[in-house]
């Protein structure tokens, strides 16, 4: 912590260890020297020190240079050194943060930190940031571990740096398996506490049962799953290696003896010599793992793993601040907990209007349809095909793995939980417990509690029961014709593009025709957090059969969640409100919960879950913007009797013609819609002309840096093979630009010289081309198909599958026949047509 311009650093060393105290001159004034050094001779002497940088003058990489060679060549210095740096973990970097981050890179030293603010200024309107740390030189992190501390009440939180003689073992996240698991052993004991011989009566019996098999489950993956120590950091250098190393004690300990020049210069030598060796050593241990990378099973998807970071962005762990007081939330804890009152103010109906009478009772029909009970085989073939052993557990641990393991006797007992569930229509309280996680939302300030999106994780069980639930209801819903036909969301053989093509092809039209399309893209508030669970039963009640509605109204009740953040865990909560996130039936309890959202027959209505697009088409504005306006209060009254809340800020308005045409505003609910002449829909950005420029031109950008983060992968440089390379580009960086390629692909040649552009750097990168190497050669010999031909096979895919579709709003749009063309424009029926040269 600070204390009057400088840094408190306390030094403990047990009475076992001898200690040295040695005085040091300063190195520079701005550093303010090194203010307490002490010397441990374990095995080997390490210097232990702290410094204090005032944050005025300039530093650079020579002066830390200098401070730090008057410790010696093997040291741990911590305290404030004012310098930022992502690298350690600051929020950003500084010019000094820089200065010393290149230091530690050219003397392959190791910073250490919590990756947390330690600086907490009193000026509400700056940020904390992390400015106290350590850094080791020729000390190993595996005998070091560093923790934080919030017991002072200093604008530094202090911070702990443990080194042990022995190599400290780093917590690790909790798991019941890992690949050491013993599991034909796993199979027999758990046999031996399964007891298929229970009636399962009741809920409490239910409950109680499905406890049991959960704990037996738990305790026997643990019994035969041995501790797997995690790999430490640094590399086992060979004989050689060590040799030199004695080469260099033995001369550093004639010239200390001695101080003969001639000694110093044998010295230096054999150090220099073994720096150049290490950093081959180094430099060939990365590149012999980057060729070894395969993105098969055989290596365990090495490849993914490698790159698994590219697809998020790293971010650090700021603190969370209180809107009420302004104050700061800093240990894991407090994090967890304002975050559980974040999400239990957030998972509660939006309040009704006081002049909307109740609901009226509903009475339950067809009470003598059944729901058809599970057989073993199907849970079997459930859990084989369709439970990813690879996703994340919720609280209790249970991985689609351990599923996948379970023998016979543990799959009845499983069919005989959820049979009973179904007979009861009640869903055990065990299966409605959420562990949320939250992930911080893309360019939103970290500090915020509002900034962050929940991820929930559900038992894994619990997804197997909703899976088979989910076919039996879908059964139900379809004949009963409950989803309306504008309605593409969490349906079969449905696809976003499909949508985003209903949508163009109105657009075009009226283009051709010289009229105006208006627009209007709306955005709900928190659409599946806020579904009023008493409107959902009314409605389910009135769509579903008795015994359906039963359960689902088993499943909505009585849900909790807690919020895990890194070590820390709140309490239980109750969900008052929403569709379950995570869960296998929220989507499209969610669909049947707006299906009858009204629509008028002069408009046309697209929507894709809570993504909803209303279009009118008319020869100018004067008559499109009255046709959204009666749409709008339609809408407007049905949102306020159902509780859903419309963003009338983030919708947009769009009038997309070829005219020059006077703006008129667009309101919800008293509001007026932000009109602008684009806007993005299920992830395609339409312009006013549909020209498609501004689409391709955010893939470019959106491709650019992820080429970037990827190049030392498949760029020049990299020894990674060329086939996996082509492998890398294909999966991670060429379905960035395919994605709507055959709606976008209508654009104009030279905006798709772009993306052909941006795929030749890279097949040029992948292979080292020389400079006259023609980019057809390429696309040639690696069997890499142009962008066009991308362009016309995904149109021909997307055309067969309208052909064979279940839609018939999707249907429609095979019908091209007699359409107006007065634009010399390319039309995705089109595209099917192409011929390449």
């Amino acid at each position: 912590m600070s204390q009057q311009g400088k840094a408190a650093v306390d030094i403990v060393v047990p009475d076992v260890l001898k200690q040295t105290e040695t005085a040091v001159a300063q190195a520079k004034a701005e550093l303010n020297g090194i203010n307490e050094l002490q010397s441990l001779p374990v095995q080997k002497p390490i210097a232990i020190a702290s410094i204090y940088c005032p944050p005025r003058p300039t530093v650079y990489e020579e002066d830390f240079e200098k401070a730090f060679d008057q410790i010696g060549n093997r040291f741990v210095i911590g305290g404030d050194f004012n310098a930022k740096h992502t690298y350690w973990g600051s929020r950003l970097s500084t010019s000094r943060g820089t200065e010393l981050y290149n230091y530690v890179k050219s003397n392959n030293c190791t910073p250490l930190s919590t990756g947390k603010p330690t600086h907490w200024p009193v000026d509400v309107s700056k940020k904390p940031d992390l400015l106290d740390f350590f850094i080791m030189k020729n000390v190993s992190a595996n005998y070091a571990v560093i923790e934080e501390s919030f017991d002072l009440s200093s604008d530094h939180s202090p911070i702990t740096l443990t080194l042990s003689e022995k190599i400290i073992q780093k917590p690790h996240n909790p798991a019941l398996v890992n690949k050491k698991t013993n599991w034909d052993q796993f199979k027999v004991d758990i046999n031996q506490f399964i007891n298929l011989g229970t009636t399962i009566a009741t809920p409490a019996i239910l409950d109680s049962e499905l406890e049991k098999l959960v704990y037996d489950i738990q305790s026997t993956a643990l019994e035969n799953t041995p501790e797997v120590r995690k790999k430490l950091i640094g590399l086992n250098y060979p004989r050689e290696i060590i040799e030199i190393i004695k080469e260099k004690r033995k001369a550093r300990k004639k010239w200390q003896n001695t101080r003969n020049p001639t000694f110093r210069s044998e010295w230096y030598r054999i150090s220099n010599e073994l720096k150049s060796i290490m950093n081959e050593i180094q430099e060939e241990t990365q590149e012999e793992f980057i060729m070894s990378l395969t993105s098969h099973q055989n290596t365990d998807y090495s490849l993914w793993k490698a790159t698994k970071h590219l697809k998020r962005p790293t971010v650090q762990a700021p603190p969370i601040k209180n809107p009420t007081n302004n104050e700061w939330f800093k240990t894991n804890q407090e994090k967890a907990d304002i975050f559980s009152r974040h999400l239990a103010n957030t998972f509660k109906p939006f309040p009704g209007s006081p002049d909307e009478p109740p609901l009226e009772e509903v009475p339950l029909t067809d009470t003598d349809v059944k729901i058809p009970l599970v057989t073993v085989k199907e849970v079997q073939k459930t859990i084989n095909s369709e439970i990813n052993p690879k996703k994340a557990p919720g609280y209790d641990l249970i991985t689609g793995q351990i599923l996948k393991y379970l023998p016979r006797k543990a799959i009845v007992k499983i069919t005989q939980i959820i049979n009973a569930a179904i007979k009861l229509r009640y869903v055990p309280q065990l299966w409605k417990l959420a562990e949320v996680i939250m992930i911080l939302k893309p360019g939103k300030p970290p500090e915020e509690v509002s900034s962050y999106r929940p991820i929930s994780l559900l038992p894994v069980l619990s997804k197997l029961f909703e899976k088979l639930i989910h076919k039996r209801l879908i059964k139900v819903v379809a004949e009963r014709k409950l989803i309306p036909a504008h309605q593409f969301g969490f349906r079969h053989k449905h696809s976003t593009i499909d949508q985003v093509h209903r949508i163009t092809y109105i657009i075009e039209q009226a283009l051709e025709n010289k009229k105006v399309c208006s627009a209007v893209f709306l955005d709900v508030s928190q659409a599946f957090d806020r579904v009023w669970h008493k409107g959902l039963n009314y409605k389910l009640k009135k769509l579903l059969p008795a015994q359906y509605a039963e359960i689902m109204q088993s499943y909505l009740s009585d849900r909790f969640f807690r919020i895990r953040y890194e070590n820390a865990c709140s309490g239980a909560t109750r969900i008052q409100a929403g569709v379950p996130q995570g869960s296998v039936l929220g989507p499209l309890l969610y669909v049947l919960y707006t299906s009858d959202l009204p629509e008028r027959e002069e408009n046309t209505l697209a929507t894709f879950a809570d993504d909803t697009a209303i279009l009118a088409v008319g020869e100018t504005n004067y008559d499109t913007i009255p046709k959204l306006e009666r749409s709008l209060k339609n809408l407007q009254n049905w949102t306020t009797k159902w509780r859903i809340k419309m963003n009338e800020m983030k919708s947009v308005h769009v009038d997309f013609t070829n005219k020059r045409i006077d703006y008129l505003p667009l309101r919800l609910n008293a509001q007026v819609i932000p009109h602008a002449n684009e806007a993005k829909y299920l992830g395609i950005t339409m312009d006013a002309r549909l020209r498609w420029k501004h689409h391709i031109k955010k893939k470019k950008v959106e491709l650019t840096a992820k080429f970037r983060k990827m190049y030392w992968l498949i760029g020049r440089k990299s020894k990674l093979s060329i086939q996996n390379k082509l492998t890398l580009y294909n999966q991670v960086l060429k379905p960035v630009w395919t994605y709507g390629a055959q709606l976008w692909g209508c654009t104009a040649p030279s905006n798709r010289e772009i993306i052909q552009r941006f795929q030749n750097n890279v097949l040029r990168s992948i292979v080292d081309a020389y400079r006259y190497t023609r980019n057809a050669r390429l696309h040639l010999e690696l069997k890499v198909p142009l962008v066009d031909e991308v362009i016309r096979n995904q149109a021909l895919a997307h055309q067969k599958r309208l052909i064979g579709h279940v839609n018939e709003e999707a249907v429609q749009l095979l019908d091209v026949d007699g359409l107006v063309r007065r634009l010399k424009r390319t039309k995705p029926h089109d595209l099917w047509k192409w011929e390449l040269s």
